[in-house]
């Protein structure tokens, strides 16, 4: 086999995919080379019962445990006008792409406005949309300097002032998320982000997910929401708004995106930061293939 046929096939049944993962581009090859080299093999799969939605996820690193004060969720706010993300995001998006989006001519300020910005193709829903819009990301320095500063100037001390008094030895290293992720959720639509976990995607226990939005709450009336502990079912929506970020367990407690029912365009950026020695930079899942990389700050 090329590629692992679990990991696959768990790609091909979500949707919209998520957009860290690279193999769900190559599995329509993939089953036309395995078709091809043994026609009785496909013949077989092709009457083969369906794969249980509870796939196994891919083994973690054996890494120690991340401390217990870095699994509890937790918010924090930042200076708009000192990490002006919105800003950048609108600058980014503005720009002439093709496949990408466009603003309409004018606001009611004047000046684009994120939530009006309108998706040329199903950024939301098709993995190949989203990888135009995250291979824009990776080479806008603007946008990327931006966010730099915020994970240098508010996440990271964030981060150390909840390790205060943990039982940690020597000082932790950190890496980060680079390039983030920029979402973006059209409306009216009935398109939602799947209920996962990332350990089902090849992501370590030793990584806090960060999610930040960048529209308003109130004229996009959706956010995501999350669960408090792994498998424990009581989801419950992020109330927050820009300036606003939220750090959770991302790996292990369940999380998702509901659709956006306003014809306004939520726009959010959402990037992970593993701890060291519980974080393993050079781990990789087998049959799982990350886009982003990680930075060490």
């Amino acid at each position: 086999m090329l590629f692992d046929e679990l990991s696959t096939q768990r790609i091909v049944r979500v949707r919209p995919e998520p957009p860290d993962v690279a193999l769900a581009l190559v599995q329509r090859e993939l089953s036309r080379a395995n078709a091809a080299a043994a026609p009785e093999a496909a013949a077989a799969a092709s009457t083969a019962a369906p794969l249980s939605s509870a796939l196994p996820a891919p083994a973690l690193p054996d890494c120690p445990a991340l401390p217990a004060c870095l699994k509890t969720e937790a918010s924090l706010r930042f200076d708009t006008r000192a990490h002006d993300l919105r800003g950048a995001a609108v600058r980014l998006l503005a720009k002439p792409r093709r496949g990408i989006g466009s603003f309409p001519a004018a606001s009611r300020s004047g000046a684009p406005e994120l939530e009006d910005f309108a998706p040329h193709g199903d950024v939301f829903r098709r993995f190949k949309v989203q990888q135009a819009l995250y291979r824009e990301v990776g080479k806008d320095a603007p946008f990327l300097a931006a966010y730099e500063r915020l994970v240098r100037d508010v996440i990271l001390p964030h981060l150390r002032s909840r390790l205060e008094g943990a039982e940690e030895e020597g000082e932790p290293e950190f890496h980060y998320q680079f390039p983030p992720t920029l979402r973006v959720q059209p409306g009216p639509s009935h398109e939602h982000g799947p209920l996962h976990a990332d350990k089902d995607y090849g992501h370590q226990a030793g990584e806090v997910n960060f999610w930040l939005p960048l529209t308003s709450l109130e004229r996009t009336r959706t956010t995501l929401h999350v669960e408090t502990s792994p498998g424990r079912g009581d989801f419950h929506p992020l109330l927050l708004d820009y300036g606003d970020a939220a750090a959770f367990h991302g790996c292990l407690c369940r999380h998702h995106a509901p659709a956006n029912p306003t014809p306004f365009t939520r726009v959010s950026i959402d990037f992970r930061v593993g701890v060291s020695p519980h974080f393993d930079p050079g781990w990789r899942a087998e049959g799982v293939k990350a886009l982003h990389g990680w930075r060490k700050a």
